[in-house]
């Protein structure tokens, strides 16, 4: 669990119920009229703009902002290197098995266990690679299309206010329809495109980067597997590429 995102979201939802519970009457703020034009509004243009399927799973795909993933960095460095360590003392054939429980690791092992070309191990992982990357964008994508038409809604919400306002100038009761359109419109929208779909477009970004990041760690190692690296070796090659507070070395790791 994400507890970053999930405290962030709790405490943001926590401080407008604050602030509107401190007002003379809470229920002002509930105002069906502007509800209907800004989320309605926003569901609209995005199924207009996006195939449906691809909604369904962009909403799907959110709840990836609130779960981190389960394999850190040295996880992955240390089961490849057990990985290389088993194929030196048993043969590449070995691995068979002892599969990873990752797909995507295992998949590669198995092509070096079936003896396949490198390169072409390298262009089919490379390819998941990307086309994980491009159904992941396309779910940042609707969010921050969402983004920017929650806000729009909320000024059309605010427009269509200030038409009933200016209509009524001659019957003081239907002023305050017509203001409460008009601001509660902007601040629906202004919540659901600032609270809600850009935080998460960026924590889906940031997720997409963190998982090619792991699956490109375990591409190269998979790859020095296939070309039957020294463990130590592949250990230092795989640590090379990482931040320093992912750098890992696995005690008695052979280094020749």
């Amino acid at each position: 669990m994400d507890r970053g995102t999930l405290i962030g979201l709790l405490l943001g939802l926590g401080l407008l119920v604050l602030a509107i519970s401190l007002g003379p009457n809470p229920r002002y703020f509930i105002h069906p009229q502007s509800m209907v034009v800004v989320v309605g509004g926003v569901i609209a243009s995005t199924l207009i703009r996006f195939p449906l399927g691809a909604v369904r799973g962009a909403f799907g795909v959110a709840t990836q902002a609130f779960f981190t993933h389960p394999a850190a960095h040295q996880e992955i460095v240390n089961e490849l290197v057990g990985l290389s360590q088993r194929a030196r003392r048993e043969s590449i054939l070995g691995l068979e098995k002892h599969l990873p429980a990752d797909p995507f690791m295992q998949a590669g092992i198995r092509m070096v266990v079936d003896r396949v070309d490198r390169e072409h191990i390298n262009d089919v992982l490379s390819q998941e690679i990307f086309a994980t990357q491009e159904r992941h964008s396309l779910g940042q994508e609707i969010f921050r299309f969402i983004a920017t038409a929650a806000p729009s809604f909320g000024m059309v919400g605010t427009l269509i206010g200030m038409v009933h306002l200016f209509a009524s100038l001659k019957d003081p009761s239907g002023i305050g329809l017509g203001m409460a359109l008009s601001l509660l419109s902007t601040l629906y929208g202004a919540v659901i495109a600032y609270l809600f779909a850009l935080p998460i477009s960026g924590k889906l970004e940031l997720r997409s980067r963190e998982e090619a990041q792991r699956k490109r760690l375990m591409l190269e190692g998979i790859l020095g597997i296939a070309d039957e690296m020294n463990p130590g070796q592949l250990e230092e090659q795989l640590n090379a590429s990482l931040a320093p507070r992912f750098k890992t070395r696995r005690a008695g790791a052979p280094r020749g």
